[in-house]
């Protein structure tokens, strides 16, 4: 099956540990199962389950210190293209601890290693020569400290420039400051959606058709957790309800999403089922365990069982 060029952007990588105890308490020593690593941070994320779901992509990562050097095997093991930009300092590492008597998991992240101001423009120049003219650009996760928070704006004008399209999946500041490179699509968490457009969460659908009216996106995601998905054009507006699923782990949902989405993408698929196929990843990555991605028979499955897209009023131009 053909599909257009994927490049996944991962400034802040994080080496995952995932282990569980029977219960967290303090002050004692605390005996925990074997760890599981996985290569983690947002872009890269998307890139394995890219593979998973029988795609290709790259996956640009920064990377420094031993860390660095074990996440890029971990990353290559997975079946993932890489490109590797050295860093200074230390890639960081975060842990899961699952707590097996509460069936609760915990996570511990720590900050990435602090980079001199002229980074960012350092990796944009070297994003400018590896760009394809027509490829779908992924930049997900957080900023190295150091970084500018204009970053994801200053890509979002170099992917444009290329003749590219970038999706956007980011948080804080950096998503704020990022939609002013105006991306080809923005997915934002239902609360990030509601502090954007200043609406509530009954009229999410009015502030997203007017980010898309104003030219901040050519497409907006409200991801509306167990609601699904809301998506804005600007020739349409449509919901899509995600199958019944038992949770065990909200994590890798979004990023499961973010995957199949811009591989059906670049597969040439209609939007309403390159969104529903989303749907169905993310439901996927929330029946399995701690930091696990969606798996494909799964996906494949739930995208039979999502909901088809239900069309609102069309957008109007406020």
């Amino acid at each position: 099956m053909t599909q257009a060029a994927i490049l996944t952007v991962t400034l802040n990588p994080a080496l995952d540990t995932t282990t569980s105890v029977a219960r967290l308490e303090p002050q004692r020593k605390l005996r925990c199962t074997p760890a599981i690593l996985h290569p983690g941070g947002g872009g890269a994320n998307v890139s394995r389950a890219i593979r998973e779901l029988g795609g290709t992509s790259r996956a640009f990562v920064a990377l420094g210190g031993h860390t660095g050097r074990a996440y890029i095997d971990l990353l290559r093991a997975a079946g993932v293209e890489c490109i590797k930009y050295r860093l200074a300092g230390e890639t960081r590492t975060s842990m899961t601890v699952m707590e097996e008597d509460t069936g609760l998991h915990y996570r511990f992240v720590l900050p990435g290693p602090a980079q001199d101001p002229g980074l960012g423009d350092r990796i944009l120049a070297e994003l400018d020569r590896i760009i394809d003219a027509g490829s779908y650009v992924v930049a997900s996760g957080s900023l190295l400290p150091g970084i500018a928070v204009d970053f994801y704006a200053r890509l979002g004008e170099l992917v444009r420039r290329l003749d590219a399209r970038l999706i956007l999946d980011s948080h804080g500041e950096a998503l704020v400051r990022g939609i002013a490179g105006r991306p080809f699509l923005v997915r934002l968490n239902q609360a990030e959606a509601q502090d954007l457009t200043g609406e509530s969460s009954d009229n999410l659908p009015a502030g997203a058709a007017r980010l898309v009216a104003t030219g901040m996106a050519e497409v907006v995601v409200f991801a509306l957790g167990e609601k699904g998905s809301l998506v804005t054009t600007r020739d349409s507006q449509f919901t899509i309800a995600p199958p019944e699923v038992s949770v065990r782990s909200m994590v890798g949902a979004g990023d499961s999403y973010v995957a199949a989405l811009t591989l059906a993408l670049a597969r040439g698929w209609t939007p309403d089922s390159a969104h529903r196929y989303g749907v169905a990843a993310a439901a996927s990555a929330v029946t399995r365990e701690a930091t696990q991605l969606c798996e494909r028979s799964s996906t494949e499955r739930y995208y039979n069982e999502a909901g088809k897209a239900r069309f609102l009023a069309t957008p109007t131009t406020p």
